[in-house]
């Protein structure tokens, strides 16, 4: 350590991110469709509020499933990966909203105010019982747990939890420092809890699961293997059905 080991620490604030469960009781207290497609782009690309709002259809390229990102934070462009989950659902809402250039839009066909976007979303946090108060700031602002933004940090800590390098979730945000990304290191710790819960837990023979395909049944062979609990299994399962009931 040498000469910097006296040297105070910075301070490390993480970002607040959202579970699956608060996604979904979030998502279905969103009534208006240019916010929902908003939070929806926004959540699966990690895209900036101001990003979402100046999106235009023709930057996002269905068939090599990429979205390109116009001189965003820094005046720089980029490229983000866009699932193929949601190629379905975003071709039926261009054909929707044909009329406009925009991918969003507000008032007579122009892009979204990021201002009213951010509000109404404040309002979906508020239905949804996730507009949580967390401190007020040295000017007496109250603060809250979640905003449009944490879309964005929900997208990068799922990115790490399933083994995306940090070097590609550094690129998709847009990062110009690897060291703003590494934050998300700290909050993603599913392969941490995974070692610490084998670690403690207790040691059983497993059922076979090999040969069964049905994402039902492996996840009860699962459950009874002691691989996840019983709030595990419950969340998974409604997830399961919401992404049964939606047609992506």
């Amino acid at each position: 350590m040498g000469k910097n080991f006296a040297r105070p620490s910075k301070k490390r604030t993480l970002p607040n991110v959202l579970n699956k469960k608060q996604l979904i009781t979030l998502f279905e207290s969103i009534e208006d469709n240019n916010v929902f497609m908003g939070c929806l782009i926004a959540l699966f690309c990690g895209l900036r509020i101001s990003e979402v709002c100046k999106l235009k259809k023709q930057n996002i390229d269905l068939e090599a499933e990429k979205v390109y990102i116009k001189q965003s934070k820094g005046d720089k462009d980029r490229i983000v990966m866009l699932p193929n989950s949601l190629k379905s659902v975003i071709k039926k809402w261009n054909r929707l909203t044909k009329d406009s250039e925009y991918f969003i839009s507000g008032t007579y066909r122009e892009n979204f105010d990021k201002n009213l976007l951010s509000l109404k979303f404040r309002g979906c946090l508020e239905k949804a019982g996730l507009r949580i108060k967390t401190f007020k700031s040295t000017i007496g602002q109250q603060r809250y747990a979640y905003s449009f933004h944490t879309l964005r940090h929900t997208y990068a800590t799922y990115l790490l939890e399933q083994g995306v390098d940090l070097y590609y979730v550094q690129r998709s945000l847009g990062h110009v420092d690897i060291h703003t990304t590494q934050i998300y290191a700290y909050i993603s710790n599913k392969d941490l809890q995974n070692k610490i819960n084998f670690a403690f837990g207790k040691k059983v023979a497993k059922k076979e699961t090999k040969g069964i395909t049905d994402p039902m049944q492996i996840l009860k062979m699962r459950f009874v293997n002691d691989e996840i609990n019983l709030d595990e299994y419950k969340e998974k399962i409604e997830v399961m059905k919401e992404m049964d009931a939606v047609s992506f």
